[in-house]
């Protein structure tokens, strides 16, 4: 295993900042601001996306401090996440109905035709 400290810096400010927009996804899911989130959710995965090329170019051994930070956000992004879609899913299924109730009705007017 390589062991790249230079790398564990730019790997543990990636970890932070996946927590941060944790943070700002749950933030902006309880205040039902479902632009911010979709917005939030992308810059998310963006650093997602560059935490994984980080971590695929070259192999790291975190030391125990960093070890400690890893399991902190992690489970601080997976508590986000839970709170979150216990947000969402509710809000999903409203939405799934209404949608289901629209094209009922479209369908409907299609075969009866509308006056």
């Amino acid at each position: 295993m390589i062991f790249a400290t230079d790398n564990n810096g730019a790997i543990m400010k990636l970890y932070a900042a996946i927590a941060n927009q944790s943070q700002v996804m749950l933030d902006s899911a309880k205040a039902g601001n479902w632009d911010e989130l979709c917005a939030a959710e992308e810059q998310c995965s963006r650093l997602i996306h560059e935490l994984q090329a980080i971590k695929e170019a070259q192999q790291t051994e975190l030391n125990e401090k960093e070890r400690s930070q890893h399991i902190g956000y992690l489970k601080k992004i997976l508590a986000d996440d839970a709170a979150i879609r216990d947000i969402t899913e509710p809000r999903l299924k409203q939405l799934e109905e209404f949608l289901r109730a629209a094209n009922n009705s479209q369908k409907l007017s299609n075969s009866y035709g509308s006056n």
